[in-house]
């Protein structure tokens, strides 16, 4: 950190995410609250501290194109975090879509279905950490991509047997580059982006808001955050197996009419 930047060098508060490859750095010049705002009191309503309120929940509201965008794209950035905590090296990870033959569009029934494709890899395959991500299709259909971690180089999964384990319909395997420098980025963008027309997140609204978007095993990696100085945060970006890969900046105006002014920065820290 060469040059002198006055919003980092006065930002209050620096949240540091480990996601082992790669470091998540979220700088604010205010403080955010310890404590919760509000706090659920049943299905129907909840309490708001501040007021000393009791308020109904809106059941049923759907939200805005922007609300469910906005809840799609903070799911894929936790899942861009889980996919760098879970592998050792690009040669570890499987990545694979999974269709159904048919019109599928029972939500419920997708659980059951990866957990009996996942006990046949395994007896095949060995162990291994796994996520899969469910996509909808123009038709309804539903579709999934999965991700399988190994702690070592994978097994070569030939594409015919992997169909014959899932047993619903087509699956295709694709190859993970070696030379990836944020493997969570490069995979999600794989499932957002429009291969035809190349637009970025052309495909985040195939994805359905009010559904969890992905499942996880239980023994899944899960980053790790805590709250840093300045001066840990000087000495991390000048370690020599640190790069910067990305910055962005973002104003949000609070009800108070005040604007709160976010810094997100995005570190590879694995360089060799």
């Amino acid at each position: 950190m060469t040059d002198y930047d006055p919003f980092e060098h006065q930002a209050a508060y620096i949240k540091y995410v480990d996601c082992r490859h790669t470091a998540h750095v979220t700088l604010c010049q205010h403080v955010p609250p310890s404590e919760p705002r509000i706090a659920r009191v049943n299905h129907d309503f909840y309490y708001v501290y501040s007021t000393e309120e009791f308020r109904p929940y809106e059941h049923g509201r759907t939200g805005t194109k922007q609300d469910h965008e906005r809840s799609i794209k903070r799911a894929f950035n936790n899942l861009k975090k889980l996919i760098n905590c879970n592998y050792e090296t690009p040669e570890c990870v499987r990545f694979f879509t999974l269709t159904y033959a048919e019109n599928m569009q029972d939500n419920a029934r997708i659980s059951d279905d990866w957990r009996q494709f996942v006990k046949r890899c395994r007896k095949r395959y060995g162990k291994f950490r796994y996520l899969y991500v469910k996509e909808k299709q123009a038709r309804g259909a539903w579709h999934l991509h999965g991700f399988f971690f190994f702690d070592s180089a994978a097994p070569y999964m030939d594409n015919a047997e992997v169909r014959a384990m899932w047993g619903q319909g087509f699956v295709t395997i694709t190859a993970v580059k070696n030379d990836v420098n944020n493997l969570g980025n490069y995979l999600c963008a794989y499932l957002t982006d429009d291969e035809k027309t190349h637009k970025k997140g052309a495909r985040l609204m195939n994805y359905e808001a009010g559904v969890r978007l992905y499942n996880c095993s239980r023994d899944i990696r899960r980053p790790t955050q805590r709250v840093i100085s300045f001066e840990e945060y000087t000495r991390f970006v000048e370690m020599d197996e640190v790069e910067e890969l990305s910055s962005r900046d973002s104003v949000v105006r609070l009800q108070t009419g005040r604007d709160q002014h976010f810094r997100y920065k995005l570190y590879r820290t694995d360089v060799h």
